[in-house]
């Protein structure tokens, strides 16, 4: 009696079996996996230079995540893992020590906001709590990120935006966007910077003698020289309104820089 071989069939059935182990994330490399919360709205940070983080669990994420596509204004579940992708060697200069990789998004959820309506200011000011320059929001420094807002410095700008839990924003609409105009002036720059003399901590480049806090659009001065420019001056709030008190009343336009001496 002839009977039927199974050989086939037990073939087949390592086929599929293989094929199910393959759809299981292989997790083995990874030295941690854990399930981080990420907020809604990013931060500013420093790195090199400053930049902007995501909010992982509450505080300052300087690392990205490969695979997760961040998009401002939900909360996210995130089951990420974590991995050396230097292989035990030393990483660059600048490089981090570990890499992060998204294994499966838990959740996605719209995360709870206020409308609100913001004022920026055409030119930045030294923050309150680093050696940078910051925005003018609402006529004070701004030391941080509204997220999706690209700034462009010299616009009188009034802003849409969405506000939430951690105080941050996140862009909604440019209502407007005005260039900011004046007269033109000569003014002087020093090389040196001193305390800003105002009260408040902060160092000031002299611009005719007096310390000032404010940047000069379009002006990137080089290190160990004085300036003669030619400017643009510029009311920093229409119709009147007054700012903070570490926000200059005026700003300034590079046009033209008539002299530039270097100290001996």
């Amino acid at each position: 009696m002839r009977t039927r071989s199974s050989a086939p069939f037990f073939l087949l059935t390592l086929v599929f079996a293989g094929c199910g182990r393959s759809m299981e994330p292989d997790t083995s490399a990874y030295l941690e996996i854990r399930e981080v919360i990420v907020g809604p709205t990013l931060a500013k940070c420093y790195g090199v230079g400053p930049q902007s983080c995501m909010v992982v669990n509450g505080g300052l994420f300087y690392d990205g995540i490969e695979g997760f596509e961040y998009e401002a204004g939900y909360d996210y579940l995130l089951r990420i893992g974590e991995y050396d992708p230097w292989d035990g060697r030393e990483p660059p200069q600048d490089a981090g020590r570990y890499a992060y990789r998204l294994l499966e998004q838990l959740e996605k959820t719209l995360a709870p906001s206020t409308r609100a309506t913001l004022s920026v200011g055409p030119a930045r000011v030294i923050c309150h709590r680093s050696d940078d320059f910051c925005p003018v929001v609402d006529r004070a420094p701004y030391d941080d990120l509204i997220a999706s807002f690209e700034y462009e410095a010299g616009y009188h700008y009034s802003l849409g935006a969405n506000r939430y839990r951690d105080g941050r924003y996140v862009l909604s609409e440019v209502v407007s966007k005005i260039r900011a105009a004046g007269t033109e002036e000569e003014i002087t720059i020093d090389r040196h910077r001193v305390e800003c003399d105002d009260g408040y901590p902060g160092y000031c480049k002299l611009v005719n003698d007096a310390p000032f806090r404010g940047e000069i659009v379009g002006f990137q001065p080089a290190h160990d020289y004085d300036y003669r420019l030619r400017v643009e001056r510029f009311d920093m709030f229409p119709d009147g309104l007054t700012g903070a008190p570490r926000v200059p009343a005026y700003g300034f336009r590079w046009l033209e820089t008539l002299e530039r001496t270097q100290s001996g």
